[in-house]
């Protein structure tokens, strides 16, 4: 394909895609092959794959650099490629693709800047909902746990600069085409993983479980998207294990700062420590809650022996105050307001 700087190199085809629910929208999608996983002056992206869901399916171009010499021509029309989307998403593509592809324009002398549409690193999004799930958050192990799909493919990303090197010299590489098939199969996978990462991020999985909607609260939380957030850690806080007890001390902590929700955090902390009777945070805080936040040493002292009680191997943990709270419901002095304990700190 003709471009001002020369022959672009282009594969188009357009692929059957299956009902996407949530559809992503108009978003490319894009994967790099480079001459090093280092990044620096010297990396080149020999092939670059983007998907663009359209009425009929998928339409996949890749772009192919048959020599370091037509890199403007390579550059020039992946900027075409980029230009109709109203976003752009990539597995990690913000801290590796993007700076080669911005370092690469920047060393052929290319016009202006490579500008983008807003991009979405689906990467940090797998790290934020699925990391509790998986021993690592590479590609390949997010299609297998997430999407449910084991690629038959022996090609790592490893190869690719060996097999770009070997057809450099030699004119052909028996490696190459199944480096560039990987290129392909990787970009389309980001499609499908896009939309399931935004049913999780809207809660419509019905396979999530506390620690799902823990760390989808959180992230929420972080992201600024507070009542997104919230009823997160509420539905967490509905289950009855560790992640569960997490959530719900993070909500009454949320709740303990104001004083006309501290009986309702109370009741929170009570409700899940009879459920999770095993995790000893719960009844800290609420000993706490008690003592600092409702002013009554005495039910505190009655939900520290009673977590003794039950948690033998906790026993000695709790020893000091409960010793405490004996002096101080035995003295039966009055808690002065000037050293009531902040909310913030009675869980932590």
């Amino acid at each position: 394909m003709s471009t001002p700087f020369g022959d672009a190199f282009l594969r188009e085809d357009v692929i059957p895609l299956p009902a996407l629910d949530p559809h992503p929208g108009s978003v490319a999608y894009i994967d790099t092959e480079t001459t090093g996983l280092g990044g620096g002056a010297g990396t080149y992206v020999f092939a670059a794959a983007v998907a663009l869901p359209i009425d009929c399916g998928l339409r996949l171009a890749q772009l192919f650099l048959p020599q370091p010499g037509l890199e403007a021509a390579f550059l020039h029309r992946l900027r075409q490629e980029l230009e109709p989307a109203g976003s752009l998403a990539s597995f990690n593509g913000g801290s590796f693709d993007l700076p080669v592809l911005k370092t690469r324009w920047v060393m052929a002398r290319m016009p202006g800047e490579l500008d983008h549409p807003p991009h979405v690193d689906l990467l940090t999004l797998v790290r934020a909902l699925y990391r509790h799930r998986l021993e690592s958050c590479t590609l390949r192990m997010v299609e297998e746990r997430v999407l449910g799909y084991e690629r038959n493919d022996p090609v790592t990303g490893m190869l690719a600069p060996d097999a770009y090197f070997a057809y450099l010299r030699r004119g052909s590489s028996p490696i190459l085409e199944a480096v560039l098939e990987h290129n392909r199969l990787d970009v389309i996978s980001l499609v499908h993983l896009h939309s399931r990462l935004l049913s999780r991020l809207k809660g419509g999985d019905g396979s999530m479980d506390a620690s799902d909607w823990l760390a989808l609260g959180r992230h929420r939380l972080r992201r600024g998207a507070r009542a997104d957030g919230w009823r997160a850690l509420r539905n967490a806080a509905e289950f009855a294990d560790e992640s569960a007890a997490t959530a719900g001390l993070l909500l009454a902590r949320r709740m303990a700062r104001r004083r006309s929700s501290v009986p309702g955090a109370e009741q929170l902390l009570g409700l899940l420590e009879s459920r999770v009777a095993t995790d000893i945070r719960l009844p800290v805080a609420r000993a706490r809650l008690l003592e600092w936040r409702r002013r009554d040493p005495q039910r505190a002292l009655a939900v520290v022996e009673a977590a003794q009680s039950r948690l033998p191997d906790e026993a000695a943990a709790l020893e000091a105050r409960r010793n405490r709270l004996r002096r101080k419901v035995a003295n039966r002095h009055p808690i002065n307001k000037s050293t009531e304990m902040p909310a913030a700190s009675l869980f932590g």
